[in-house]
């Protein structure tokens, strides 16, 4: 169901062009470009990189940028078309393994000569003159690359550009190239098992392995992994990988971008203690998703919007209305997806995945907000408590690293948006900071309330 959900929420996206097509990354990180000439001489080195504030810190980011899909690593040499790192790009070597960069650089060489020979474009040849001609030992040497060598060489992305009739682009965006990596990329191998996709119903070929999953704090930097078999416990009936859950290569590919999508907006993802929670409307509807997302965490300092106004879309929805938020039209029997995810090492667990009409989603969110009122000091500013609010309640906020309790997020989240009863952990929480410090605030007095007046057994009303 997850898988569906989010394959339909591509297909939404990419129909209103928000997303990269099938074979194409549209927002990859990229922190150089490199310039050739027609002769495939590195010309130029173009720093792509911005400052962005990041809470009190500014810190030098990557350029989001469309580039063809690249593929899954593990241990073994596997290059990517036009886009990669220094040691595929330019064979550079800093790990101390001069034998393994020469077998990465000339992995990419034989990739992109397979995809470009004969290809009829002047960048084309300029790339493939420079595999041709390029001599790794010699990269640190070179002048353009030394003044950035340290950053190059530590984990950056690299791309071609050119210098076009109307100007200096990458070599991602010409028409021939472009051309010869999507028809590299659905050209299906000979040796690609075949099978019917459980997310699309159809026989296709099925990915062996699915691209990474960024964004889930706590999981690996490279990308995590929502369904992966990596060995021979998890297999069964002789299949190998992917064969075990069958999904074809473009539902992999469907899926995993648009979660990666809403991981990398922060409007769509927020954080409650392990927890990095995802939210979505069918028809990629961003009016819905955000009141979704700012009935259940509060209000960004730059929504432009009142609590009350949240309330008072909310009580629309829940009596059967339409509303108007943001710059979007909201209907009450439009659905949407919340989803939990939390880090498991190379894996990413599924802490909750809830679907419903927004109308239900309003009724239940009303209902929680309504047992937490309480009265509140005349010096506190929050008119309603956030969820992340009440979870920090349960935690001792003079450790270093406070977190509560790893299911209580996932708990929570399922019992404010399907009505349920509170999880125990929540009100164990809050009791043991009360004992420890003596202190009653409004949070802990509302979620004290909140939990007897909902989760009342029947025979005590």
């Amino acid at each position: 169901m997850i898988l569906q959900a989010l394959t339909a929420y591509y297909e939404a996206m990419l129909k209103k062009s928000i997303v990269a097509p099938p074979g194409w990354d549209g927002a990859f990180k990229v922190s150089f470009w490199l310039e050739l000439n027609d002769s495939g001489e590195l010309i130029d080195v173009i720093d792509q990189r911005h400052d962005e504030q990041r809470g009190k810190k500014t810190v030098l980011v990557p350029l989001p940028m469309s580039v063809p899909a690249h593929v899954k690593r593990s241990s073994g040499v596997a290059a990517n078309f036009l886009c990669d790192n220094s040691s595929y790009i330019l064979g550079a070597d800093e790990k101390g393994k001069p034998e393994r960069a020469v077998q990465c650089f000339e992995a990419c060489a034989a990739l992109h000569h397979t995809l470009l020979d004969g290809v009829d474009s002047p960048a084309a040849r300029a790339v493939l003159a420079f595999f041709d001609t390029w001599q790794p030992e010699l990269s640190a040497a070179h002048p353009l690359l030394a003044e950035h060598w340290k950053d190059i060489t530590d984990n950056a992305n690299l791309v071609f550009c050119y210098d076009y009739a109307d100007g200096r682009r990458t070599v991602t965006e010409d028409p021939a190239i472009k051309d010869a990596w999507q028809r590299h990329y659905h050209n299906t191998d000979p040796g690609a098992v075949m099978a019917q996709c459980l997310v699309t119903g159809q026989t296709a070929p099925i990915a062996a392995t699915h691209p990474s999953i960024r964004g889930v704090a706590g999981a690996q930097s490279s990308g995590a992994a929502l369904v992966s078999f990596n060995a021979p416990a998890f297999c069964s009936y002789g299949h190998e990988q992917g064969g075990n859950a069958p999904v074809s290569e473009y539902a992999a590919f469907a899926y995993t971008t648009a979660l990666n999508t809403l991981l990398a907006d922060r409007d769509r993802r927020k954080i409650i203690g392990d927890t990095a929670v995802v939210c979505w409307a069918e028809n990629a509807d961003n009016a819905a998703a955000d009141l979704g997302m700012d009935a259940i965490f509060g209000l960004p300092e730059d929504r432009g919007v009142q609590e009350s106004d949240v309330t008072a879309a909310l009580k629309a929805l829940a009596a059967g209305k339409s509303c108007d938020w943001l710059d979007g039209l909201i209907l009450p029997d439009q659905h949407v997806y919340f989803l939990g995810l939390a880090p498991n090492a190379a894996r990413l667990s599924v802490r909750f995945f809830l679907r419903d009409s927004i109308r239900r989603f309003a009724e239940h969110i009303n209902q929680h907000r309504e047992a937490l009122e309480i009265v509140r000091p005349a010096n506190d500013p929050w008119e309603d408590l956030p969820v992340w609010k009440l979870v920090r309640e349960t935690v001792n906020q003079k450790e270093r690293n406070p977190s509560p309790a790893p299911q209580l997020a996932g708990d929570l989240m399922r019992a404010i948006l399907t009505g349920s009863r509170y999880p125990a952990t929540l009100l164990n929480g809050v009791t043991l900071r009360i004992r420890a410090e003596r202190e009653i605030t409004r949070g802990r007095a509302a979620i004290i309330k909140a939990y007897y007046t909902r989760n009342r057994s029947k025979y005590c009303p």
